[in-house]
């Protein structure tokens, strides 16, 4: 498959962690995929077709809102990530998904997904490992926001976008475009803007990062891993691939 195409993260992805024909990478290339940009700040509204959204550049967010005007970010959406996988069999998802800074995306019809994954057991069993994947950073996530300091919750955050994003060929040097604001930070680690200033500040002092508007570069990825107790185990991003197995489900359900 060529480089540059919307799907090529994904697929790049996925072919790491799984062992993909020839045919199967040619079922994902064939996905009926529309692109468009999204602007920093506007709301990721979905189509009146059930659909799920691939991030191409930037980055998304899922949200919720609690009380009046404030938000905890629940999940972080890297390029080469689906967001909303959860809607194919769980119809009515209540996740808020917008851009954390400007972003390009790519709508994907539920139904082309299905049956895409309905005609290669492979591609199946790709994601369905991406969301047991999804659900280990979500456990990560509530041991961060129930038990680790500010100052080590940002930094775990930090070092686990890094590793996300190597899994798709960004970031390789530590260094890479984020265009979040001090909010963005504050709501995915549950302190207030004016905490994350400080928390940034602090990070910068300790010249663990340079950290402006646009650009993150890390200086001293050991003492960062070790502030913010990170370790990519639970990413498994490098897994060596394994082959398919297929499930018979009709057999288990009749037990």
């Amino acid at each position: 498959m060529e480089s540059g195409r919307p799907y090529s993260r994904l697929l790049n992805r996925l072919d790491r962690t799984a062992v993909l024909t020839s045919a199967d990478k040619q079922l994902l290339a064939e996905l009926p995929l529309t692109v468009r940009n999204v602007a920093a700040g506007a709301a990721i509204v979905p189509a009146e077709e059930p659909q799920c959204i691939l991030v191409v550049n930037g980055f998304a967010c899922g949200s919720k809102r609690v009380g009046v005007g404030r938000r905890q970010i629940t999940s972080l959406f890297v390029p080469g990530d689906i967001a909303g996988l959860n809607g194919l069999l769980l119809p009515g998802s209540d996740d808020n998904l917008s851009p954390l800074g400007p972003a390009v995306i790519a709508s994907l019809p539920y139904q082309a997904l299905e049956e895409m994954l309905d005609h290669s057991p492979r591609l199946a069993q790709a994601f369905w490992r991406q969301s047991f994947i999804e659900a280990a950073i979500l456990r990560e996530w509530i041991a961060s926001l129930g038990r680790r300091e500010a100052l080590a919750r940002v930094a775990h955050l930090i070092c686990e976008l890094v590793v996300r994003l190597q899994a798709v060929g960004v970031a390789k040097d530590h260094s890479f475009t984020i265009c979040w604001t001090q909010m963005d930070v504050a709501d995915a680690c549950g302190i207030s803007a004016v905490h994350a200033n400080r928390v940034v500040q602090e990070l910068r002092r300790l010249e663990l990062v340079e950290w402006d508007a646009k650009h993150l570069q890390i200086r001293n990825w050991d003492a960062l891993a070790k502030i913010g107790e990170f370790s990519d185990d639970y990413l498994q991003h490098y897994v060596r691939p394994v082959p398919p197995v297929r499930y018979d489900f009709d057999r288990h359900l009749a037990c």
